[in-house]
């Protein structure tokens, strides 16, 4: 696995511009097996079966595929997940995102599109499920940009 260094940025809205300056990546056509316990952030691109314990992000990416119990801070599925999410504070299943298993978790974030088979569980008082819609463009077309005029 490689650490990347990444620029932070005093604005962190979105979950992944919250991982902090280190993360680990099991890339694309990479095969791991085991157990992964402690480091920052973890990106996943290829194959992982196991258990994972994460300090704050673990990003499941279009191509990666984990069978096994994830627990971390933060979990973006965007690939494929087979196992239960065990503890997080906050879950976003992406459009292309395929979790079957159960979720434990305070936040749950599902986009239009994506796919779930199994439990949820949200501590009481915390918020509800929401889904969303990803933005997207049309061919061609340039997105409308967000710089203030002069």
């Amino acid at each position: 696995m490689l650490k990347r260094e990444k620029e932070s940025s005093p604005e962190k809205r979105r979950i992944e511009d919250q991982v902090g300056s280190e993360e680990s990546i099991l890339a694309t056509d990479t095969t791991f097996k085991g157990t992964i316990n402690g480091i920052p952030s973890l990106r996943i691109g290829g194959s992982f079966e196991g258990d994972i314990t994460i300090g704050r992000l673990v990003w499941v990416e279009k191509t990666g595929k984990i069978k096994g119990k994830v627990k971390a801070k933060m979990i973006i599925i965007e690939g494929e997940l087979e196992g239960d999410i065990v503890s997080a504070e906050h879950v976003e299943l992406r459009n292309s995102g395929k979790i079957t298993g159960n979720i434990n978790t305070e936040k749950l974030a599902m986009a239009e599109g994506s796919y779930f088979e199994g439990n949820i569980h949200m501590p009481e008082g915390k918020s509800k499920p929401i889904t969303f819609v990803e933005k997207r463009t049309n061919e061609g077309e340039t997105p409308p940009s967000t710089e203030e005029k002069a």
